[in-house]
């Protein structure tokens, strides 16, 4: 015969909820682990993102200044003839380092291989909006003109966000013992030391835009560019070129 226990009872509903909270308490806690992950991943990635995108433009900044200065009246019979006067002026004559400021860089070269001499300028922006602070990068064609005050203006482009050093660009001239030369130095003013630089150095000093979950400080990272020039500069007649 069947028999039923009398005592037999389920989850009372107090019990139902206390089970319910316990649960909500245990995914609650997963899902913040889940959401710390991944603003940590988030944050590496942004980290990630900025040094690759700062060691670019390093790379692309070595690989114009490597061709700073090129070609030049060495070069005549490879170019033809120079017809401006005078010829640091001819649109195909590259005089290599132009001017040097703590946060701008000119030169003259043919940084693309096409025998086209392009004006190539890097220059700081310290304003506080669109990204910046940052570093931006003009590059146009060589005019008949003077290399400082006698070219096309210049038309920038945003390369690095979050730059927060202001002394980026430093130059070395040649023989010295690792002094740099007291900026600002441009082609029309200071010739002797603009023909002598053969070192130019960048320092970069970034911060990402996201900060770290945990510790609540944006991430910031410094990198180094050096670069050996051949600066086959002109801004001194009487002045021996560092190319020679």
């Amino acid at each position: 015969m069947k028999t039923t226990n009398s005592t037999a009872r389920g989850f009372s509903l107090i019990e139902l909820m206390m089970a319910i909270l316990v649960l909500m308490i245990v995914v609650g806690g997963i899902f913040g682990v889940i959401d710390v992950v991944n603003q940590r991943s988030s944050t590496e990635q942004s980290k990630l993102d900025m040094f690759q995108e700062a060691r670019e433009f390093m790379d692309q900044m070595s690989r114009d200044l490597h061709q700073a200065g090129y070609p030049n009246p060495r070069h005549y019979l490879e170019h033809g003839v120079l017809t401006a006067s005078p010829v640091i002026n001819d649109d195909s004559n590259a005089v290599g380092v132009v001017n040097v400021e703590s946060g701008d860089l000119w030169f003259e070269g043919d940084v693309d291989g096409t025998g086209v001499i392009s004006v190539v300028r890097y220059h700081l922006d310290t304003s506080t909006s669109n990204g910046c602070p940052c570093l931006r990068r003009s590059q146009l064609p060589k005019i008949d003109g003077n290399p400082v005050d006698g070219q096309t203006a210049e038309n920038y482009q945003v390369q690095v966000q979050g730059v927060q050093n202001t002394d980026i660009f430093s130059a070395f001239a040649r023989g010295t013992t690792g002094i740099p030369i007291t900026l600002p130095v441009n082609f029309n003013d200071n010739g002797s030391d603009i023909a002598s630089v053969d070192t130019i150095k960048a320092t970069l000093s970034l911060r990402s835009p996201l900060a770290d979950p945990k510790t609540g400080e944006h991430p910031e990272t410094t990198l180094v560019m050096t670069a050996k020039l051949n600066n086959c500069s002109q801004a001194a007649d009487t002045y021996p070129m560092s190319c020679r």
